[in-house]
Protein backbone atom coordinates (compact mmCIF):
# COMPACT_ATOMS: atom_id res chain seq x y z
CA UNK A 1 0.00 0.00 0.00
CA UNK A 2 1.37 3.47 -0.88
CA UNK A 3 2.19 5.81 1.98
CA UNK A 4 -0.50 8.43 2.45
CA UNK A 5 -0.03 11.84 4.12
CA UNK A 6 -0.72 12.35 7.81
CA UNK A 7 -4.10 13.94 8.36
CA UNK A 8 -5.38 15.98 11.31
CA UNK A 9 -9.16 16.07 11.80
CA UNK A 10 -10.38 19.10 13.78
CA UNK A 11 -14.04 18.86 14.82
CA UNK A 12 -15.95 19.09 18.09
CA UNK A 13 -18.20 16.13 17.26
CA UNK A 14 -16.61 13.00 18.74
CA UNK A 15 -18.74 10.67 16.60
CA UNK A 16 -17.67 12.40 13.38
CA UNK A 17 -14.00 12.34 14.40
CA UNK A 18 -14.20 8.61 15.03
CA UNK A 19 -15.93 8.03 11.70
CA UNK A 20 -13.34 10.02 9.78
CA UNK A 21 -10.39 8.47 11.63
CA UNK A 22 -11.60 4.94 10.95
CA UNK A 23 -12.50 5.69 7.33
CA UNK A 24 -9.17 7.36 6.54
CA UNK A 25 -7.20 4.66 8.35
CA UNK A 26 -8.84 2.04 6.14
CA UNK A 27 -7.41 3.92 3.14
CA UNK A 28 -3.89 3.93 4.56
CA UNK A 29 -3.85 7.37 6.18
CA UNK A 30 -2.28 8.07 9.56
CA UNK A 31 -4.82 10.23 11.39
CA UNK A 32 -4.80 12.37 14.55
CA UNK A 33 -7.69 14.32 16.05
CA UNK A 34 -8.55 17.54 17.90
CA UNK A 35 -11.83 18.96 19.11
CA UNK A 36 -10.62 22.56 19.48
CA UNK A 37 -8.71 25.01 17.32
CA UNK A 38 -6.00 25.79 19.89
CA UNK A 39 -5.22 22.11 20.33
CA UNK A 40 -4.93 21.82 16.55
CA UNK A 41 -2.43 24.68 16.36
CA UNK A 42 -0.40 23.08 19.12
CA UNK A 43 -0.35 19.67 17.42
CA UNK A 44 0.54 21.13 14.04
CA UNK A 45 3.47 23.06 15.53
CA UNK A 46 4.67 20.04 17.52
CA UNK A 47 4.52 17.85 14.40
CA UNK A 48 6.54 20.42 12.43
CA UNK A 49 9.13 20.57 15.22
CA UNK A 50 9.50 16.77 15.16
CA UNK A 51 10.02 16.82 11.38
CA UNK A 52 6.86 14.73 10.98
CA UNK A 53 4.37 17.31 9.69
CA UNK A 54 0.76 16.78 8.77
CA UNK A 55 0.11 16.58 5.06
CA UNK A 56 -3.50 17.73 5.28
CA UNK A 57 -5.96 19.19 7.80
CA UNK A 58 -9.70 18.50 7.82
CA UNK A 59 -11.19 21.50 9.60
CA UNK A 60 -14.71 22.16 10.86
CA UNK A 61 -15.86 25.79 10.78
CA UNK A 62 -17.74 25.67 14.08
CA UNK A 63 -15.33 25.01 16.95
CA UNK A 64 -15.93 25.58 20.67
CA UNK A 65 -12.97 27.91 21.22
CA UNK A 66 -12.04 29.76 17.99
CA UNK A 67 -13.87 30.37 14.74
CA UNK A 68 -12.72 27.88 12.12
CA UNK A 69 -12.21 30.60 9.50
CA UNK A 70 -9.77 32.33 11.84
CA UNK A 71 -7.84 29.09 12.35
CA UNK A 72 -7.80 28.61 8.57
CA UNK A 73 -6.47 32.12 8.00
CA UNK A 74 -3.75 31.75 10.64
CA UNK A 75 -2.68 28.33 9.34
CA UNK A 76 -2.42 29.47 5.74
CA UNK A 77 -0.44 32.57 6.71
CA UNK A 78 2.34 30.36 8.08
CA UNK A 79 1.95 27.09 6.17
CA UNK A 80 0.77 28.41 2.83
CA UNK A 81 1.21 25.01 1.12
CA UNK A 82 -0.68 23.03 3.78
CA UNK A 83 -3.90 21.66 2.21
CA UNK A 84 -6.99 22.30 4.33
CA UNK A 85 -10.31 20.58 3.67
CA UNK A 86 -13.04 22.67 5.28
CA UNK A 87 -16.21 20.91 6.46
CA UNK A 88 -19.44 22.30 7.88
CA UNK A 89 -23.05 21.41 8.38
CA UNK A 90 -24.21 25.01 7.94
CA UNK A 91 -22.79 25.96 4.57
CA UNK A 92 -24.10 28.19 1.79
CA UNK A 93 -22.66 30.26 -1.04
CA UNK A 94 -21.35 32.86 1.41
CA UNK A 95 -19.57 30.12 3.34
CA UNK A 96 -17.87 28.81 0.20
CA UNK A 97 -16.73 32.32 -0.71
CA UNK A 98 -15.40 32.88 2.83
CA UNK A 99 -13.48 29.60 2.76
CA UNK A 100 -11.91 30.48 -0.57
CA UNK A 101 -10.97 33.99 0.56
CA UNK A 102 -9.28 32.58 3.68
CA UNK A 103 -7.20 30.10 1.68
CA UNK A 104 -9.18 26.89 2.06
CA UNK A 105 -8.13 24.21 -0.41
CA UNK A 106 -11.55 22.62 -0.80
CA UNK A 107 -14.93 22.47 0.90
CA UNK A 108 -17.38 19.72 1.89
CA UNK A 109 -20.87 19.90 3.31
CA UNK A 110 -21.79 17.58 6.18
CA UNK A 111 -22.77 14.82 5.93
CA UNK A 112 -20.31 13.63 3.30
CA UNK A 113 -19.28 10.25 1.96
CA UNK A 114 -15.90 8.96 3.11
CA UNK A 115 -14.92 8.14 -0.47
CA UNK A 116 -15.46 11.79 -1.38
CA UNK A 117 -13.23 13.02 1.46
CA UNK A 118 -10.53 10.51 0.51
CA UNK A 119 -10.69 11.62 -3.11
CA UNK A 120 -10.38 15.28 -2.14
CA UNK A 121 -7.35 14.61 0.06
CA UNK A 122 -5.63 12.48 -2.60
CA UNK A 123 -6.23 15.21 -5.18
CA UNK A 124 -4.66 17.77 -2.87
CA UNK A 125 -1.76 15.65 -1.61
CA UNK A 126 -0.55 12.90 -3.94
CA UNK A 127 1.11 9.92 -2.24
CA UNK A 128 4.71 10.63 -1.35
CA UNK A 129 4.40 14.39 -1.88
CA UNK A 130 6.65 16.53 0.30
CA UNK A 131 5.27 19.81 1.57
CA UNK A 132 7.62 22.80 1.37
CA UNK A 133 9.04 24.35 4.53
CA UNK A 134 6.89 27.09 6.11
CA UNK A 135 7.65 30.72 5.41
CA UNK A 136 10.72 32.09 7.13
CA UNK A 137 11.25 35.59 8.40
CA UNK A 138 13.94 37.46 10.24
CA UNK A 139 13.87 37.35 14.01
CA UNK A 140 12.20 40.48 15.38
CA UNK A 141 14.15 42.63 17.80
CA UNK A 142 13.09 41.98 21.39
CA UNK A 143 11.69 45.21 22.80
CA UNK A 144 9.65 46.31 25.77
CA UNK A 145 6.26 47.75 24.94
CA UNK A 146 3.39 49.23 26.86
CA UNK A 147 0.17 51.19 26.66
CA UNK A 148 -0.08 54.67 28.14
CA UNK A 149 -3.44 56.13 29.13
CA UNK A 150 -3.47 59.92 29.40
CA UNK A 151 -6.02 62.23 31.00
CA UNK A 152 -5.83 65.92 30.15
CA UNK A 153 -6.66 68.79 32.42
CA UNK A 154 -10.04 70.43 31.96
CA UNK A 155 -8.50 73.39 30.18
CA UNK A 156 -6.01 71.30 28.17
CA UNK A 157 -5.71 71.68 24.40
CA UNK A 158 -6.12 68.00 23.56
CA UNK A 159 -5.56 68.32 19.79
CA UNK A 160 -2.29 70.13 20.52
CA UNK A 161 -1.24 67.39 22.98
CA UNK A 162 -2.11 64.75 20.41
CA UNK A 163 -0.10 66.42 17.65
CA UNK A 164 2.99 66.60 19.88
CA UNK A 165 2.75 62.96 20.95
CA UNK A 166 1.89 61.48 17.56
CA UNK A 167 5.42 61.73 16.18
CA UNK A 168 7.27 61.44 19.49
CA UNK A 169 10.16 58.97 19.75
CA UNK A 170 9.06 55.44 20.64
CA UNK A 171 5.37 56.06 19.90
CA UNK A 172 3.89 53.44 17.57
CA UNK A 173 0.24 54.45 17.83
CA UNK A 174 -1.37 57.57 19.25
CA UNK A 175 -5.16 57.68 19.48
CA UNK A 176 -7.58 60.22 20.92
CA UNK A 177 -10.34 58.32 22.71
CA UNK A 178 -13.70 58.81 24.40
CA UNK A 179 -14.16 57.59 27.96
CA UNK A 180 -12.21 57.77 31.21
CA UNK A 181 -9.08 58.74 29.25
CA UNK A 182 -8.36 61.21 26.47
CA UNK A 183 -5.35 59.76 24.63
CA UNK A 184 -3.87 56.26 24.35
CA UNK A 185 -0.29 55.58 23.26
CA UNK A 186 1.38 52.34 22.23
CA UNK A 187 5.07 52.84 23.02
CA UNK A 188 8.24 50.76 22.60
CA UNK A 189 11.77 50.93 23.98
CA UNK A 190 14.76 48.61 24.48
CA UNK A 191 13.72 47.57 28.00
CA UNK A 192 11.27 48.47 30.76
CA UNK A 193 13.56 51.02 32.37
CA UNK A 194 13.98 52.85 29.05
CA UNK A 195 10.23 52.57 28.49
CA UNK A 196 9.50 54.22 31.84
CA UNK A 197 12.03 56.99 31.21
CA UNK A 198 10.68 57.54 27.70
CA UNK A 199 7.10 57.93 28.88
CA UNK A 200 7.98 60.18 31.80
CA UNK A 201 10.17 62.31 29.56
CA UNK A 202 7.38 62.80 27.05
CA UNK A 203 4.56 63.44 29.50
CA UNK A 204 6.00 65.19 32.54
CA UNK A 205 7.16 68.06 30.36
CA UNK A 206 3.93 68.16 28.32
CA UNK A 207 1.61 70.97 29.29
CA UNK A 208 -1.98 69.98 30.03
CA UNK A 209 -1.46 66.43 31.36
CA UNK A 210 -3.47 65.78 34.52
CA UNK A 211 -2.41 62.16 35.01
CA UNK A 212 -1.26 59.11 33.11
CA UNK A 213 -0.80 55.36 33.58
CA UNK A 214 1.77 53.10 31.94
CA UNK A 215 0.77 49.44 31.58
CA UNK A 216 3.79 47.39 30.50
CA UNK A 217 3.14 44.38 28.28
CA UNK A 218 3.96 41.04 29.90
CA UNK A 219 4.66 37.64 28.41
CA UNK A 220 1.80 35.23 29.23
CA UNK A 221 2.53 31.68 30.33
CA UNK A 222 1.17 29.53 27.51
CA UNK A 223 2.09 26.05 26.21
CA UNK A 224 5.44 25.99 24.41
CA UNK A 225 4.02 24.82 21.07
CA UNK A 226 1.44 27.62 21.06
CA UNK A 227 4.07 30.17 22.02
CA UNK A 228 6.22 29.01 19.11
CA UNK A 229 3.22 29.09 16.79
CA UNK A 230 2.48 32.70 17.77
CA UNK A 231 6.12 33.62 17.25
CA UNK A 232 6.00 32.12 13.75
CA UNK A 233 2.73 33.90 13.02
CA UNK A 234 4.05 37.27 14.20
CA UNK A 235 7.22 36.88 12.14
CA UNK A 236 5.18 36.25 9.02
CA UNK A 237 2.83 39.14 9.82
CA UNK A 238 5.80 41.46 10.32
CA UNK A 239 7.31 40.30 7.03
CA UNK A 240 4.02 40.84 5.17
CA UNK A 241 3.58 44.29 6.69
CA UNK A 242 7.12 45.49 5.93
CA UNK A 243 7.08 48.40 3.57
CA UNK A 244 3.93 49.83 5.12
CA UNK A 245 3.50 53.23 6.72
CA UNK A 246 6.53 54.64 8.51
CA UNK A 247 6.86 54.18 12.24
CA UNK A 248 4.62 51.12 12.32
CA UNK A 249 1.50 53.22 11.92
CA UNK A 250 -1.41 51.93 9.87
CA UNK A 251 -4.36 53.68 8.30
CA UNK A 252 -7.22 52.35 10.41
CA UNK A 253 -10.86 52.90 9.55
CA UNK A 254 -12.37 52.34 12.99
CA UNK A 255 -10.61 51.32 16.20
CA UNK A 256 -11.37 50.79 19.85
CA UNK A 257 -9.46 49.83 22.98
CA UNK A 258 -10.94 47.35 25.44
CA UNK A 259 -9.54 47.09 28.97
CA UNK A 260 -10.45 43.70 30.41
CA UNK A 261 -10.42 42.77 34.09
CA UNK A 262 -9.69 39.03 33.99
CA UNK A 263 -9.33 36.03 36.27
CA UNK A 264 -5.53 35.42 36.46
CA UNK A 265 -6.19 31.69 36.96
CA UNK A 266 -7.63 31.55 33.42
CA UNK A 267 -5.08 33.85 31.82
CA UNK A 268 -3.46 31.31 29.49
CA UNK A 269 -6.66 30.17 27.76
CA UNK A 270 -8.07 33.70 27.79
CA UNK A 271 -5.03 35.13 26.07
CA UNK A 272 -5.02 32.52 23.32
CA UNK A 273 -8.72 32.91 22.59
CA UNK A 274 -8.50 36.70 22.54
CA UNK A 275 -5.32 36.73 20.46
CA UNK A 276 -7.04 34.85 17.64
CA UNK A 277 -10.39 36.67 17.88
CA UNK A 278 -11.45 38.50 14.74
CA UNK A 279 -10.88 42.28 14.82
CA UNK A 280 -8.26 41.99 17.61
CA UNK A 281 -5.04 43.63 16.39
CA UNK A 282 -3.06 43.77 19.65
CA UNK A 283 -3.54 41.65 22.78
CA UNK A 284 -1.44 42.76 25.76
CA UNK A 285 -1.29 41.14 29.21
CA UNK A 286 -0.53 43.70 31.94
CA UNK A 287 -0.46 44.24 35.70
CA UNK A 288 0.60 40.76 36.71
CA UNK A 289 -2.07 39.06 34.61
CA UNK A 290 -4.97 40.98 36.13
CA UNK A 291 -5.71 42.86 32.94
CA UNK A 292 -5.68 42.27 29.20
CA UNK A 293 -5.79 45.31 26.94
CA UNK A 294 -7.02 44.87 23.38
CA UNK A 295 -6.79 47.07 20.33
CA UNK A 296 -9.62 46.20 17.97
CA UNK A 297 -10.03 47.37 14.39
CA UNK A 298 -13.00 46.96 12.10
CA UNK A 299 -14.88 48.29 9.13
CA UNK A 300 -17.30 50.06 11.48
CA UNK A 301 -17.97 50.78 15.14
CA UNK A 302 -20.88 48.34 14.98
CA UNK A 303 -18.60 45.52 13.84
CA UNK A 304 -16.30 46.11 16.81
CA UNK A 305 -19.27 46.32 19.21
CA UNK A 306 -20.59 43.02 17.86
CA UNK A 307 -17.22 41.36 18.46
CA UNK A 308 -17.12 42.60 22.05
CA UNK A 309 -20.75 41.76 22.80
CA UNK A 310 -21.11 38.44 20.98
CA UNK A 311 -17.61 36.96 21.39
CA UNK A 312 -15.34 38.62 23.93
CA UNK A 313 -17.90 39.26 26.66
CA UNK A 314 -18.99 35.59 26.59
CA UNK A 315 -15.51 34.13 27.24
CA UNK A 316 -15.30 32.63 30.76
CA UNK A 317 -12.80 34.43 32.96
CA UNK A 318 -13.51 37.97 31.75
CA UNK A 319 -14.83 39.89 34.75
CA UNK A 320 -15.36 43.38 33.36
CA UNK A 321 -14.84 45.30 30.11
CA UNK A 322 -14.15 49.01 29.81
CA UNK A 323 -14.16 50.32 26.25
CA UNK A 324 -12.47 53.40 24.80
CA UNK A 325 -13.60 54.32 21.29
CA UNK A 326 -11.13 56.23 19.16
CA UNK A 327 -12.14 59.48 17.49
CA UNK A 328 -10.86 61.95 14.95
CA UNK A 329 -10.23 65.41 16.35
CA UNK A 330 -11.12 66.93 13.02
CA UNK A 331 -14.64 65.50 13.37
CA UNK A 332 -15.33 66.93 16.83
Amino acid sequence: MSIQPRVLIVDDEAALRRQVMVGLAQHGFEVDECEEGLSALSKIKAAESRQNPFGCVVLDLRLPDINGLKILSVLKSIYSELPVVVITGYGNDDTINAVQSHGGSTYLDKPFEMDELVARIKDLVPSGAVRPEPKAAEEPNEQASGLVFIRGKKEADLPEMFSKLYYADGVCYCDPVVGDWDIVLLVQAHNRQDLQRLVEGHLKSLEGVERFELHCSEKPAIPRELEEFIQDYEKVQAMNESGGAAGGRSLRKTASYAILDVDPAKLSSLYMKLYFTDNVVHCDVTDGGKHIILLLEGASTQQIQNTIRNEIRLIPGILRIKQLNTLNFSSK
